[in-house]
């Protein structure tokens, strides 16, 4: 794995982690590839509750997707994904909407969480998790109702 991400359903993101320095992929970046790819969730075959995921390749990097009731977890790596994978990100998505789902009504309320978030995909990096680790913090999202 070289990097992982965390959006809110509505694309703002929340945290990006990377195995190196830094980030293959910066999550601004990865945020329009996905606005490109447009609503990857209804064209992917849903898992349970709602949950779906895809995956797709992007210059020479793979990428799968979960995208939750709340949030869209992203996992870049090099090389052939497994099943595995996907399922594990899947599972780790499902039990952290699980888990904090009253603190996710928002992506501000997200925000307070973005810790947990970031511990738990963390565990996709292994070993050489945490060198470049970026969490949002931000105001809200430009296009946010005030």
């Amino acid at each position: 794995m070289t990097a992982v991400y965390l959006f809110y359903r509505t694309g703002e993101p929340l945290v990006a982690l990377a195995a190196g320095r830094t980030l293959p992929i910066e999550a601004e970046q990865l945020e329009g590839l996905l606005s490109v790819v447009g609503n990857f969730v209804e064209t992917s075959v849903s898992g349970s509750r709602g949950y779906a995921t895809t995956a797709m390749r992007y210059e020479n990097l793979g990428i799968i997707a979960v995208r939750g009731e709340f949030t869209i977890a992203v996992v870049v790596y090099d090389g052939q994904a497994s099943e595995a994978l996907r399922a594990n990100l899947l599972r780790t998505v499902q039990t952290f909407e699980e888990r904090r789902w009253r603190d996710l009504g928002t992506w501000e309320a997200a925000t307070k969480v973005a810790e947990d978030a970031a511990a738990e995909l963390s565990n996709f990096l292994g070993a050489r998790a945490g060198k470049a680790t970026t969490r949002f913090r931000k105001g809200p999202p430009a296009d946010a109702a005030r």
